[in-house]
């Protein structure tokens, strides 16, 4: 188990979109800015359990989480409770980091992804939540007291160190956010090879458009080299590091359908996103209980987009339906296996059914 790869797990190339979008900043710079703060929030996490009461806190603020946050990204992000996700971030942070340690990854994050503050703020406080509700799931998936807590905390320092960004750390110096890491890790304290071998080179790895599967990290932390060149692979590896079902799903690039003022191919992309999403979190009964409004409101948002399509010319409902064509073998195999799952069939199969029909609907131009 890696933490910080699961948190970037939630944070896939559609949802960097939004975030960019949101901000008003590019993609690259967003991708970027999060490959520094995703990590340090954690590195926060870790050091302020270590303190009096820290653990307790943190468990407070852990049980505080919306559950079903993290497979309702694609919503908040761009839509009316951005700014809600926002606040409850910021105010989640400071309650457990101090009221300073926003302004100091703010500050440092400014300087090194060279975005403006303000931004950088909005950004600090989407992803509270994420590293928050990442560590809430796992404790509740694990059963775990807060004993059990506190060691898979420090069980996760090596993988946090790994994915701080060469040269972030020291625009944190005199913060204490990174102190309990201790020592940087030798990838990173390493200099590059001038001569790059097959699977690590001398430069930071980009994100690649064949969207390859990055190599899994080892649990011992070494070989961590490719996660210390920042979000740019913890996205990829985001992309595919949930079940087997979905994690060499390449799901196709959203076409501009628009009717009006409507961006119908936006919206069925959001749709899918959140599905997906809400498919890897699909573990048993409970889960599947606990995901049965949102996927009941993806349905009704599905319903909603089968209605405007009447209102598209027929270019545009020949691209709605080659999209759909394109999502529906992917889908398929997703929803399937987490029908298999013990307890899940059951209570999800009829709205994902009624899901799988809208969208099959769109499929007929």
């Amino acid at each position: 188990m890696n933490i910080v790869s699961m948190a970037a797990s939630y944070l896939t190339p559609m949802i960097i979109d939004k975030i960019a979008s949101s901000l008003g900043i590019s993609k690259p710079l967003a991708t970027k800015a999060i490959g520094a703060i995703l990590p340090t929030i954690l590195a926060g996490i870790l050091g302020a359990s270590s303190k009096p009461d820290g653990l307790s806190s943190l468990t407070k603020a852990l049980g505080q989480q919306d559950p079903g946050l993290l497979g309702n990204l694609g919503n908040l992000i761009g839509g009316s409770g951005q700014g809600a996700l926002i606040s409850a971030g910021t105010s989640a942070l400071g309650a457990l980091l101090g009221p300073s340690a926003a302004g100091s990854v703010a500050g440092a994050v400014s300087k090194f992804a060279g975005i403006g503050d303000a931004p950088t703020k909005s950004l600090i406080g989407m992803l509270a939540p994420v590293a928050l509700g990442t560590l809430g799931k796992q404790q509740k998936d694990a059963g775990l007291d807060t004993a059990g807590l506190a060691k898979m905390l420090m069980g996760q320092k090596d993988n946090i160190q790994a994915a701080i960004p060469p040269g972030f750390a020291d625009l944190l110096k005199g913060s204490g956010l990174l102190d309990t890491l201790g020592t940087p890790a030798k990838a990173q304290m390493s200099s590059p090879s001038p001569s790059p071998s097959p699977s690590t080179g001398s430069r930071p790895a980009a994100v690649s458009t064949s969207h390859e599967v990055p190599r899994a990290a080892p649990s011992s932390g070494s070989g961590w080299l490719p996660w210390v060149a920042g979000l740019a692979l913890l996205a990829l590896a985001g992309w595919y590091i949930a079940a087997p079902a979905t994690r060499q799903v390449n799901f196709p690039a959203v076409p501009k359908i628009t009717a009006g003022s409507q961006d119908i191919g936006a919206q069925l992309g959001s749709v899918v996103e959140d599905l997906r999403g809400t498919l890897i979190g699909l573990k048993d009964e409970a889960s599947a209980r606990a995901a049965l409004p949102r996927m009941q409101a993806m349905s009704k948002q599905l319903d909603g987009i089968n209605g405007l399509r009447g209102n598209l010319p027929s270019e545009g409902k020949s691209a709605l339906a080659g999209y759909a064509n394109s999502l529906l073998p992917l889908l398929r195999p997703m929803i399937e296996k987490a029908l298999a799952t013990a307890g899940v069939g059951a209570i999800a199969k009829p709205v994902l059914d009624q899901i799988f029909a809208r969208i099959e609907a769109m499929a007929k131009a």
